[in-house]
């Protein structure tokens, strides 16, 4: 079974300890919250009986988890219950309850933390501790502590859960980027959708080379504009270039690399058509199939499924990572 926990923001604590009670025993620790007070220290156990405990599992997470599916993950994790997939979670692991104030108001306060069954603290930002200027920041990685899981793997605090596997997420071109946020994708698909009736099941959708090429065309003539990294890297180089007297030497060669570097547009989405393909298909079938449709189609490519799946296919694998392996030793980054 694969659970998909991604840009989960969390919800009720009750519900986290529930799905938990699916795959482990009656009466296993799952959360406790701890306060300065002790008011509001308690710990949550399951209450019924389990579904299943010997089902293969595997969680997938990324810097969008947070709080409830934290805990589920989490506790899984340190019960040596689930293999835990995809990037590093959000890190929310403080309780608040809302106070009543006069005239109709109220305050949300932190009254307590989250700590999963291994000890560990889930939460990210150290609001205790300010800097100089007010801020705050994440818990540094040379402040977390070590914990261990059931099986005596090694995990860790001070920051969300981190995966038995990670999955990095692909970095977008600029192009890619400005497609998405000038909301080409959104405008396209509304085109799209008007003048095509129907398109096939989700599962067959694909766009063909003439589909890619009038997206293409309506890309250019409404002229996008978006700057190329290396073009951004370049400006830095020539001005510590400058600085450093090392420019006058070497201008000529940097000329001839700053011309290499003009941007075309007709060749760029050419060029990154593997990144922007997925994008633009998935806008246009959410027009005729909806939210379904959507999560539908992103799932055909998704590397972060694909590794849970190769993980729940290899069975010493998936064993080996819940009894000897150490979070962060058997990470796997993929470009």
């Amino acid at each position: 079974m694969i659970l998909d926990l991604r840009s989960n923001g969390g919800g009720l604590l009750t519900e986290a300890v529930s799905i938990c009670n699916i795959f482990v025993p009656k009466g296993e620790h799952i959360v406790s919250t701890k306060g300065r007070d002790h008011v509001s220290d308690r710990v949550y156990k399951t209450m019924r009986e389990p579904l299943d405990t010997e089902i293969p599992l595997v969680v997938l997470v990324n810097n969008g988890s947070a709080s409830a599916s934290e805990i589920v993950s989490g506790s899984l994790q340190d019960l040596d219950r689930a293999v835990i997939v995809g990037t590093r979670t959000y890190g929310k692991g403080l309780v608040q309850q809302t106070r009543e104030l006069p005239y109709e108001g109220a305050v949300k306060m932190t009254v307590a933390k989250y700590y999963i069954p291994s000890g560990r603290c889930i939460q990210a930002i150290d609001w205790s501790n300010r800097n100089e200027d007010g801020s705050v920041g994440r818990i540094p990685d040379s402040l977390a502590n070590d914990f261990e899981t059931r099986h005596g793997r090694i995990v860790r605090d001070g920051g969300g859960i981190s995966p038995d596997i990670t999955v990095e997420l692909d970095d977008y071109s600029s192009l890619t980027y400005q497609l998405a946020v000038k909301q080409y994708f959104f405008d396209y698909a509304n085109k799209f959708f008007r003048e095509h009736d129907k398109i096939a099941p989700v599962k067959d959708f694909r766009l063909t080379d003439e589909d890619y090429s009038q997206f293409c065309q309506y890309v250019i003539e409404r002229g996008i504009k978006y700057d190329l990294r290396s073009q951004q890297l370049m400006k830095e180089l020539k001005k510590a270039l400058k600085m450093e007297g090392y420019y006058e030497q070497s201008s000529d060669v940097y000329e001839a690399l700053e011309k290499k570097l003009t941007k075309d547009t007709a060749e760029d989405l050419k060029l990154f058509r593997k990144e922007i393909e997925p994008l633009l298909t998935s806008e246009i079938v959410m027009r005729y199939y909806y939210q379904r449709g959507e999560i539908e189609q992103g799932l055909k490519d998704d590397k972060t499924l694909k590794k849970a799946l190769e993980i729940l296919n290899d069975s010493e694998l998936y064993h080996s990572l819940l009894t000897i392996s150490k979070v962060g030793e058997a990470e796997e980054k993929e470009d």
